[in-house]
C-alpha cells in the first residue's frame, strides 16, 4: 500500500509537472513571437497599440491605455503616465481645498465624468465598426473570390474602407506582414477594441489557415448575424429610450443636489 501511494503520488507530479511544462512551453513561444514582432516592427518604424499593450506591466497604466486607444486617440503610455500623476496630484489638493468630504466627492464626479466620456466614445467608435463591417467581409469575400489569399483580401478590403475600420485593418495587416499569424492579431485586435466579431474570423481564419477551404459561407453567415444584431440593439434602443433617460435623471440628481447643497452650505453637514 505503501508503495502504492509513493507511485500515485509521484505520478501525480510528474502530471503536475509536464502541465506547467506546456503552460511554460506555449507562454514561452508566445514571448519569443512577440518579441520578433516588436523587433521586427522597429526596424520597420512601426509599433502597433497590441505589441505596446503586451509590454505594459502597471496594471493601471496598461488599463488606461486600453480604455484611452479604444475611442482611436492616438497616445503613447509615457503620456498617460504623466495624465495618471497629474490626475493623482489633483486628489490631495482637492482635499486640501475642500475637505476629506468635499475633495472626495469633486474628485469622484471628475472622474466618473471622464470615463463616461471614454466609455461613450468607445462604445460609439465599437458601433462604427461594428455597423461598417458587413461591407468590409463583403469587399474581402469579393478579393478572395478572385484568388487571393485570406490576407491579401483583407489587406485590399481595408484600403476601401473608411475610418475607424480602416486603421484597425491596416495595423492588422502590418503585424502579419512582420510575421505574426493572422488569427492571433485579429485575437487581440478583437480584446483590444471590444469586438466580438473579430473573435469570429480569428477562428475562421485559424481553421483555413490549418485545413484550408473557402471562407465565403463563414463570411456570409456573419454578414447576416451582424445585421439581424443591430437591427435588434436599434428596436432595443427605441423600446427602452424613456426609461434609460429616466434612470440617468434618478441618477445625476442626488449627486449634483449633494455637491450644491455641500458647497453652498458647508455647516450643514458639520
Amino acid at each position: 500500500m505503501i508503495v502504492s501511494a509513493v507511485i500515485f503520488l509521484l505520478a501525480l507530479v510528474m502530471a503536475g509537472l509536464a502541465i506547467w511544462l506546456f503552460i511554460y512551453a506555449d507562454s514561452r513561444e508566445r514571448h519569443d513571437q512577440l518579441q520578433l514582432r516588436l523587433r521586427a516592427g522597429e526596424q520597420a518604424g512601426a509599433t502597433p497599440h497590441v505589441s505596446m499593450e503586451a509590454r505594459l506591466r502597471n496594471p493601471v497604466l496598461r488599463a488606461a491605455c486600453k480604455l484611452i486607444w479604444r475611442t482611436g486617440v492616438e497616445v503613447e503610455p509615457p503620456t498617460v503616465a504623466k495624465i495618471l500623476m497629474v490626475l493623482a496630484a489633483i486628489v490631495p489638493l482637492a482635499i486640501l481645498l475642500f475637505g476629506w468630504f468635499g475633495g472626495g466627492i469633486i474628485v469622484s464626479l471628475l472622474l466618473a465624468f471622464g470615463y463616461g466620456i471614454l466609455r461613450n466614445r468607445a462604445a460609439r467608435r465599437r458601433r462604427q465598426i461594428v455597423s461598417q463591417m458587413p461591407g468590409f467581409l463583403e469587399a474581402a469575400m469579393r478579393v478572395q473570390q478572385a484568388g487571393n489569399t485570406l490576407e491579401e483580401s483583407i489587406a485590399s478590403a481595408a484600403e476601401e474602407s473608411e475610418a475607424p475600420l480602416r486603421p484597425l485593418f491596416e495595423s492588422v495587416g502590418r503585424q502579419v506582414r512582420l510575421g505574426a499569424p493572422l488569427d492571433q492579431v485579429l485575437v487581440d485586435a478583437a480584446e483590444m477594441h471590444g469586438v466580438r466579431d473579430l473573435r469570429v474570423m480569428a477562428l475562421a481564419a485559424a481553421i483555413n489557415r490549418r485545413y484550408g477551404g473557402s471562407l465565403r459561407n463563414v463570411f456570409r453567415s456573419l454578414i447576416a448575424a451582424i445585421r439581424q444584431r443591430d437591427s435588434a440593439a436599434r428596436e432595443l434602443r427605441a423600446l427602452t429610450a424613456e426609461t434609460r433617460f429616466s434612470a440617468l435623471v434618478l441618477a445625476v440628481i442626488p449627486a449634483a443636489l449633494t455637491t450644491y447643497i455641500y458647497i453652498q452650505n458647508q455647516t450643514y453637514y458639520a
